[in-house]
């Protein structure tokens, strides 16, 4: 017990340790900031009687943001698609199309699901007013106001005989800037990139009209190397460093001055000899087994060494003394009635004159509902606890009441990692690969300044000792059996002892061994009396505890001039791309 830092404590630490490399498995940090694009386009041109047949083969980067998927948006100016026929070998293919009047929208992707990363779609679909009997052709193949770059956009014209192609490029009006290249029974022209916000028109005069040749779909664009292994480990390792450094740190600023040489001399060396730094794990291996408590302390105090707090234990072991000396009397049952003991006319002044305030007129206190006057006796003994800690000299650093810092340089500089960590979230740079570095060592190093802040407090050589003793004792609470208990009865010290177990956290073993033991029931009820404070704590915290505040209740018009295709925008067909 004299080594503060339990299982849970390294629990969640080591749980710390591996939350940022599971998270950088998981895709929620690292993998680095990509934005949304297209990676490449082909779109194959056919005819379809007076219509054309158009295929379009999307490979999207939906980069590091959500989205359920492709979304492209046509002019019905060409009359409404029809048969539409969508397919993704690697996202979902769900098809919305929804008639938007001088517009047809198709969405493709789940509603109830998002996905990021590069993915491919297939959407085959015929625009069946292309007026293609007029002799001429005139198609824009992708609207000026494009959001996103594509990387190589490729336009093929299969199944036609063509003369005086166009091929125009950039915003809407604009002339010329590409050329469609006839290639075999093909025309064909491809721009790398397309940037962002140009559209893209294609014509000819057609000369005739053939069976197409087979245009395969092309090979699949190299994706992005994801792997996130190396930066997981990389995050792991930082954690490691951290956690692991944390420990190492804490343990060691801790550390408890001891007097000589050995787990003896420790416990009950003369005061002024030669003293050695241990860690509180070493001091703990000092402990042996002890039959009395320490002399010169009240168990109040010992709660207070073993734990290294002032806090609702070391206060109810001062409530369980002063039953075990007859100051106060406590009765079994509920509700539990506190009363003034034998010995109040004999307790030292300022406690006479607290329990006096604190049983009032009455002469008692029922607990198991709100008393002020518990209350406020309560905060004055965490207080004047705090005072005796403090002015004890069994601390060299760090006395229960005072909160345990680490030093200023390490405690700054997790503070600003912390800091910059929390604006990188907020701003969205979760993926970025050095943002997810400094998490895999913030997280852990909070959480263990956290878990191990309670290793800081450094005992002196005095508190050393008499802290040995403490947890000597404790142990034979803890180990006792039914003949201990039966010693301690013959030889009156069981009320006393009892007050002890309760203060040293070793109530539920002391009571079992009470249980067991051969002690008459009656000298059971009247001497084990402090074991009530224990074995009624909810009543205890409803006593001093003020209750909750209550409740109170309380569509654009204009005509139509045809189609040139002499210039971007100036065909039919085309609309935007993107994502939803």
């Amino acid at each position: 017990m004299l080594n503060p830092v339990g299982a849970l404590r390294h629990v969640a630490v080591g749980a710390s340790l591996v939350a940022g490399p599971a998270l950088v498995l998981a895709g929620v940090m690292g993998g680095g900031v990509h934005d949304e694009r297209f990676d490449a386009k082909q779109v194959l041109v056919t005819s379809a009687g007076d219509g054309v047949r158009l295929r379009e083969t999307v490979d999207q980067d939906f980069g590091t943001t959500q989205r359920h998927g492709y979304e492209r948006i046509i002019p019905n100016d060409f009359g409404e698609p029809t048969d539409v026929v969508v397919s993704s070998p690697d996202a979902p293919d769900q098809t919305s199309i929804t008639d938007m009047g001088s517009r047809t929208r198709i969405r493709i992707g789940d509603p109830d699901s998002t996905i990021s990363g590069q993915h491919r779609y297939l959407l085959s679909y015929t625009l069946p007013d292309a007026q293609l009997s007029t002799g001429a052709l005139a198609l824009d193949i992708i609207d000026p106001g494009e959001e996103l770059e594509t990387g190589r956009f490729e336009v093929v014209l299969a199944g036609f005989e063509l003369a005086d192609t166009t091929c125009n490029v950039g915003g809407f009006g604009d002339v010329g800037g590409c050329e469609l290249v006839r290639d075999g029974d093909l025309y064909r022209v491809v721009f790398e990139p397309l940037s962002a916000g140009d559209g893209i028109t294609v014509g000819g005069s057609i000369v005739a009209i053939t069976t197409p040749v087979d245009v395969p779909i092309p090979d699949p664009i190299d994706r992005r190397n994801d792997n996130p292994l190396p930066l997981a480990a990389g995050v792991g390792l930082l954690g490691a460093a951290a956690g692991f450094g944390g420990y190492r740190i804490s343990r060691r600023l801790g550390r408890n001055e001891v007097g000589g040489a050995g787990a003896a001399d420790a416990a009950y060396g003369v005061a002024g000899g030669p003293t050695r730094l241990v860690t509180d794990q070493e001091l703990d291996a000092m402990v042996t087994t002890e039959f009395v408590p320490p002399a010169g302390i009240r168990p109040w105090q010992g709660a207070i060494l073993l734990k290294e707090a002032v806090d609702t234990e070391s206060v109810s072991a001062w409530f369980s003394d002063q039953i075990a000396v007859g100051v106060l009397t406590l009765t079994d049952g509920t509700p539990q009635v506190l009363s003034a003991g034998p010995a109040l006319a004999q307790a030292d002044p300022v406690t006479r004159d607290r329990i006096t305030d604190l049983l009032g007129g009455d002469g008692e206190l029922e607990l198991g509902k709100y008393q002020p006057a518990l209350q406020t006796l309560w905060q004055q003994l965490l207080a004047e606890q705090k005072q005796v800690a403090a002015a004890s000299g069994w601390w060299r650093k760090f006395a229960p009441g005072s909160a345990p810092k680490f030093p200023v340089a390490l405690s700054a500089t997790v503070t600003v990692a912390t800091v910059a960590l929390a604006v990188a979230m907020w701003r969205g740079w979760a993926r970025a690969w050095p943002i997810a570095l400094l998490a895999g060592f913030v997280i852990p190093a909070v959480v263990a300044g956290v878990a191990y802040r309670r290793l800081l407090p450094q005992r002196s050589a005095a508190g050393s000792a008499v802290a040995l003793r403490a947890e000597s004792f404790r142990r034979f609470l803890e180990a006792s059996e039914g003949k201990h208990v039966e010693w301690a009865w013959q030889h009156g010290l069981l009320r006393e002892y009892s007050a002890w177990a309760v203060a040293l956290g070793a109530a539920g073993a002391w009571g079992r061994a009470v249980a067991n033991s051969a002690v008459p029931p009656p000298d059971i009820a009247a001497q084990t009396a402090p074991l009530l404070v224990y074995s009624h704590l909810g009543a205890w915290s409803q006593a001093r505890t003020p209750p909750p505040p209550a409740s109170s209740s309380g569509g654009s018009g204009g005509g139509f001039s045809g189609f040139s295709g002499g210039s971007v925008g100036g065909g039919g067909g085309g609309g935007s791309s993107g994502s939803w």
